[in-house]
């Protein structure tokens, strides 16, 4: 796929993809919460949240959508996505490396995910509260505000985001 001039393609995620997956995603959640998470917590959750053996696990998952965006070969985003009742899908999560936004990825990937799950009629997410680039950008593709998140003690606050198809 072509969007605007960067050249990119959309696939299923494979298991051999986990390391890439994960060193992709640890790049993306340190541009993603720069400033809006202490220091200490982001480094905690790239550890153990971000390590390949993860990524294996979510790839091994039949029943979840992985979605891998590539340019030139190399991983440049990742959307995982989970069946939910009456004919919903939950978003667990959508990155896009900051080099390559804003040419249609992010929106790509998350149109490959209703391709997934034919007949989906409502998607739903978590955003953190202060990630006001993502807010706007789920915004701009039609996605609205739903309320807070319900989040365990001492994690920041995230809104819930949702899009009826």
């Amino acid at each position: 796929m072509v969007a605007g001039l960067t050249a990119f393609s959309i696939r299923d995620a494979r298991l051999e993809d986990a390391q890439a997956l994960s060193t992709m995603m640890r790049q993306s959640w340190r541009e993603s919460y720069r400033g809006l998470m202490p220091a200490d917590k982001l480094d905690e959750i790239c550890q153990m949240w971000l390590a390949p053996r993860n990524f294996k696990e979510r790839i091994a998952d039949k029943n979840a959508a992985n979605i891998l965006a590539l340019i030139d070969g190399k991983i440049v985003g990742h959307c995982y996505a989970l069946p939910r009742e009456n004919r919903s899908v939950l978003i667990g999560y959508l990155y896009v490396l900051e080099s390559a936004q804003n040419a249609g990825i992010g929106t790509t990937m998350l149109n490959a995910v209703i391709e997934v799950f034919p007949g989906t009629v409502h998607l739903e997410l978590a955003v953190l509260e202060k990630n006001r680039a993502a807010i706007d950008f789920y915004k701009h593709i039609g996605f609205f505000e739903a309320g807070p998140e319900p989040t365990p003690e001492g994690e920041p606050p995230s809104l819930k985001m949702t899009k009826v198809l």
